[in-house]
């Protein structure tokens, strides 16, 4: 090691901080060979073990450093913390804690005033691909050495490389999702019948993990139809108002719901009903005269449309309702409805603020589609079965007239809740995100936009949770992405005196499945969006990143 650096290590972590399976540590000496400016185990202000540093017998070029220069060309996350005293003067200094790595723009862990003559906590974490003989280091810029001493307790570096990942996990073997998370919010999965659902091995993960399931597709018209085209097996149905029109006889997936509702059943699994009302995955011909397929047949008209709307919407909700007696004592399997799927203009403004790429929108040419949609769920679901309107690219923009589709949102919560028959329970925000935004906190947040729907009297689903990755793959960088939302989730999370956020349902099991991989915007670059991976569905970074925010949010 090099002699002419002070390394000071009051305590390092090298125990990997998931607690499964730690990897052996990586040792680091605390070298203390400057006796002059540092003196170790010292009792101040009735502590002990305190490291003293006088900054005017200090001739090294930093006063406080540990050295990294075993984990060169290693990406290394790192994560530091500890208290810090300064005496001698009366004043505020800016701290700066730092890695001497220009190719890797000088990464800063911590940065903070410090008043003299106080105990000051820091603490800060980054992750960074190393140069040879690095440092982390106490910047000395600004601090008029000859006149300080520095006081440090406390001090803990974590240092974690792929070699203390530790063996893999099951997700058999790790903690319960569930169960971590259950005083602030449910935890869900989207699944697909045929291959997770089905699968008994997948079956008792769920179970274990989670205790809500999205069906990515089952539910959804294009399925629950079977695509088939009702040119024959008509019957009459008689909307609201008295108007009469031709519908299907039947609805030939209803099957298949009934069996996804008996394995929910027994799995002890909840169901969040994903869609009734969609542009995408609804047949055209639901909405031309004749149900005809043909690309020029005609609109129906938008009273034609609008029996026919609710007559799948009550079709729907009443089949489920049925089964729920019939076969679960009238309790709920499904509990929440997506009613409306991404109605929102992309770049909306203040005129024109609702998707146009529509057969909804063609017939309707304004939100009352919408509205009705809310008006039958309303009608047709149980009083507690939550109603939800569910979009993508919801924490977007704060001003319409810059593309805001969050705005957009808020006007189409508007208008339902403008109509006295109406009932709007929850905002969906899908929650697509990527490693570079939005931003969990802050001006112009995903959080700021949870806080615009809470505002509105409504809770909050996170209904479609996965990180895309334009840049090559961090395992530590997406455990980070993945802790910060999960952190800003459970500062928001509905509690009795507020609206907020009652349900994260993450969009997949396992990155072998991600449908991120077939989006133009990450192909060549395969995906790693979520905690699982692999046959045996091993835990990842990330699964921990989730698991830490669970366990921070505690203490």
């Amino acid at each position: 090691m090099n002699k002419n650096k002070v390394t000071i290590l009051a305590s390092i972590l090298m125990l990997c901080s998931f607690g499964l399976h730690a990897a052996e540590p990586i040792t680091v000496n605390r070298i203390d060979e400057d006796k002059k400016s540092i003196k170790f185990g010292q009792k101040v202000d009735g502590f002990k073990d305190v490291t003293v540093i006088k900054g005017k017998a200090c001739t090294k070029q930093n006063p406080i450093s540990v050295d990294l220069s075993s984990l060169a060309n290693q990406e290394v996350a790192i994560t530091l913390s500890g208290d810090l005293k300064i005496t001698g003067t009366d004043a505020t200094y800016d701290i700066i804690w730092m890695i001497n790595d220009f190719e890797a723009g000088f990464p800063e862990l911590s940065r903070q005033a410090v008043k003299t003559n106080e105990w000051t906590h820091f603490s800060g974490r980054t992750t960074v691909i190393l140069g040879s003989n690095k440092q982390l280091y106490l910047s000395k810029a600004g601090i008029p050495m000859d006149d300080v001493t520095f006081y440090i307790k406390n001090l803990s570096v974590k240092m974690e490389t792929e070699g203390t990942l530790g063996s893999k996990v099951s997700w058999m073997d790790a903690p319960s999702l569930k169960k971590a998370f259950e005083p602030y919010f449910r935890f869900g999965m989207a699944v697909t019948y045929k291959g997770e659902l089905t699968d008994v091995d997948i079956q008792d993960g769920l179970y274990r993990h989670v205790d809500t399931i999205t069906l990515g597709n089952a539910f959804k018209p294009d399925f629950l139809f079977a695509w088939q085209n009702p040119t024959t097996k008509l019957t009459q149905y008689t909307d609201n108002t008295g108007k009469t029109i031709e519908v299907p006889a039947l609805l030939p997936k209803f099957n298949d719901m009934d069996a996804i509702l008996g394995l929910a059943k027994m799995n002890n699994l909840q169901i969040r009903g994903h869609v009734l009302t969609w542009h995408s995955q609804t047949p055209h011909w639901f909405f031309t005269e004749g149900y005809s397929n043909s690309k020029d047949a005609p609109y129906v008209d938008r009273e034609t449309m609008t029996a026919r709307h609710e007559w799948y919407i009550k079709s729907v909700l009443e089949h489920v309702t049925q089964w729920e007696e019939k076969n679960n004592n009238g309790k709920h399997i499904v509990w929440a409805w997506d009613v409306v799927n991404e109605a929102a203009l992309d770049g909306a403004s203040e005129s024109r603020w609702l998707r146009e790429d529509s057969d909804w929108y063609r017939i309707y040419k304004d939100e009352t589609f919408i509205v009705n949609a809310f008006r039958f769920a309303n009608k047709y679901a149980p009083s507690d079965v939550l109603l939800c309107y569910n979009d993508y690219g919801t924490s977007s923009g704060s001003n319409l007239e810059k593309g805001g589709k969050m705005n957009a949102c808020l006007k189409i919560i508007d208008a339902i809740q403008a109509a006295p028959d109406a009932r709007i329970d929850v905002m969906g925000m899908q929650s697509h995100i990527s490693m570079s935004g939005p931003k969990a906190t802050g001006n112009d947040s995903f959080e700021t936009a949870v806080q615009k729907y809470a505002a509105k009297g409504i809770d909050i689903h996170v209904t479609e949770l996965d990180i895309g990755h334009q840049m090559k793959y961090s395992p530590f960088k997406m455990k980070e992405r993945y802790n910060e939302m999960f952190t800003m989730f459970i500062e928001n999370r509905k509690t009795e005196k507020k609206h907020g956020i009652s349900c994260v349902t993450l969009w997949g099991i396992t990155d072998e499945a991600t449908w991120l991989d077939g989006q133009k915007e990450y192909q060549g670059n395969k995906q790693h969006p979520l905690l699982f991976e692999g046959r045996d569905l091993y835990c990842k970074p990330a699964f921990y990143g989730v698991l830490e925010a669970a366990e921070s949010a505690k203490q």
